[in-house]
């Protein structure tokens, strides 16, 4: 069962196109990353499934509602409640504490529940740091914390934009262990990715080039279990 299909997505930027007639499939509990260059579309794209754009046209189904369609306002609480989101540069409150920062997140969601973000801390290894502001967290700590804080409403969708694009070596294994705990739990997930060796951890790649998928394929771990490659 697909909880997300693109189809004929086209985004228009005055006379630039930035994606162009992009179909793409996601299914209930799958992994899957997307890469490109710069330029390439993977913003947009990122931007459009996360509801926070809408395509110039084709229709977009997440859950079985076509979100292409909806209101702005509409848009932001199915992002709310549906999505987790998380980002290169982590967008942690400066002045609130690691387990108010995930508070918050709650806060816009229905009701803090100190308990509940204190268990989203311990889930990502951070319960001893929930005390700690963002300044006095490592850079793989702060991302933890913006998974917690993602994670914190349970949502159907995790869209994580180069999870660990700011991180070392270390910290970025910390992250991925992470990702493939979610995956084993059987979250949906889509990762954004310049790292070839990120992309693998998924099931399956799309990459784009210009605004239009250029190939659409199964990865290795995918194929171990008897997946076929497809090629766009």
């Amino acid at each position: 069962m697909n909880i997300l299909e693109l189809n004929d997505i086209t985004k228009d930027y005055g006379s630039v196109k930035a994606l162009k007639n992009v179909d793409m499939t996601l299914s209930n509990g799958e992994w899957l990353a997307i890469m490109g260059p710069s330029g390439s579309g993977k913003t947009t794209m990122m931007n459009i499934v996360g509801c926070m754009d809408k395509p110039t046209s084709g229709t977009v189904m997440l859950d079985g509602t076509n979100i292409s369609e909806v209101s702005a306002k509409n848009l932001t609480n199915i992002r709310r409640d549906k999505i987790g989101l998380i980002f290169q540069q982590f967008h942690l409150i400066g002045y609130l504490t690691a387990l108010e920062n995930i508070m918050v997140a709650q806060y816009y969601h229905s009701m803090p529940d100190e308990g509940e973000a204190l268990k989203a801390l311990e889930r990502v290894g951070l319960r001893e740091r929930a005390k700690h502001l963002p300044s006095q967290l490592s850079g793989g700590e702060q991302q933890r914390v913006c998974i917690a804080r993602a994670l914190i409403n349970y949502p159907m969708l995790i869209l994580a934009d180069e999870p660990t694009g700011n991180l070392d070596e270390t910290n970025e294994q910390i992250v991925m262990d992470i990702f493939r705990q979610l995956h084993r739990d059987g979250s949906s997930i889509i990762v954004v990715t310049h790292d070839p060796e990120i992309a693998e951890e998924a099931e399956r790649t799309v990459v784009l080039e210009h605004g239009k998928v250029t190939r659409n394929t199964k990865n290795a771990v995918a194929g171990s279990r008897g997946g076929d490659e497809k090629n766009v």
